[in-house]
């Protein structure tokens, strides 16, 4: 393997492609059967292993951190699809809904064909794979967090062919720009809210603990991909970490390629 593809850009893109499938899995309802991936303790250790490297300084410590998540999946199954249910299914007309277009305005939410179409069509345009898991709706956060992941995968393999000679360097760039473009244009502009509803959960548990790891998450990754507002939409980082953002650019060659 040559030198680009050992990078510190590779092995980062290798652990968070593995924190947003995790993501994908867990938020997708237990019926689906992506939760196996969730919960099985081997792919669990490599998930703590993963955020653990990641983890940019001590600021990140105490939510950037899957442990207490991991010790709340150790509940039954039937315990954690009843709060999935009760957060999600029953409570959707009090907007705690996994759908994109349920966080909009509400012009938005009364017309979502075409940005769920817009959504689908970019899918089909990535070629990303289609499973028999994923919801329906292609603004599912599970369906836009797997899809985030899979546009990491599709960076990674550029960047190796790209040492081969069989691509040039824009076509990474390309990938690493797409990246940017959706998280900023999706992820970041709804998830925070989801994550803020999921940390108030009553119930506490799972729930309350992955609305917690997902807003550190989001925070982490707009830091990494340098989504300024004009990409991340409405919703700013806290105060505590805008200086931060400020401070570092990790991935600012995306913005610039």
């Amino acid at each position: 393997m040559c030198d680009e593809c050992r990078s510190d850009a590779d092995v980062a893109d290798a652990r968070r492609e593995r924190v947003y499938e995790f993501l994908s899995a867990i938020l997708a309802h237990p019926d689906a059967g992506t939760w196996g991936r969730a919960t099985n303790p081997n792919e669990q250790a490599l998930d703590v292993a993963a955020v653990d490297a990641l983890r940019d300084d001590e600021a990140d410590a105490d939510d950037l951190d899957l442990r207490s998540l991991m010790v709340e999946l150790c509940q039954p199954l039937n315990h954690l699809k009843a709060d999935y249910d009760r957060f999600f299914v029953r409570s959707r007309r009090n907007s705690h809904s996994p759908l994109e277009m349920d966080h909009k305005s509400a012009w938005m939410r009364r017309r979502p064909d075409r940005v769920v179409e817009e959504l689908s069509r970019e899918y089909d345009a990535a070629d990303a794979p289609e499973h028999d898991w994923e919801p329906s709706r292609p603004d599912h956060a599970a369906r836009e967090l797997g899809f985030m992941a899979w546009l990491i995968a599709r960076s990674r393999f550029q960047r190796r062919m790209a040492c081969l000679g069989a691509v040039d360097e824009k076509a990474v760039r390309g990938c690493d720009l797409a990246q940017l473009e959706f998280f900023g244009h999706h992820l970041a502009g709804w998830l925070p809210e989801l994550a803020a509803q999921l940390r108030e959960y009553a119930g506490g548990g799972c729930l309350a603990q992955l609305g917690r790891f997902l807003a550190a998450w989001i925070i982490r990754e707009r830091r990494y991909l340098d989504a300024d507002p004009r990409f991340a939409g409405e919703i700013a980082p806290p105060e505590d970490t805008a200086t931060d953002a400020g401070r570092r650019s990790v991935r600012r060659d995306v913005v610039t390629a």
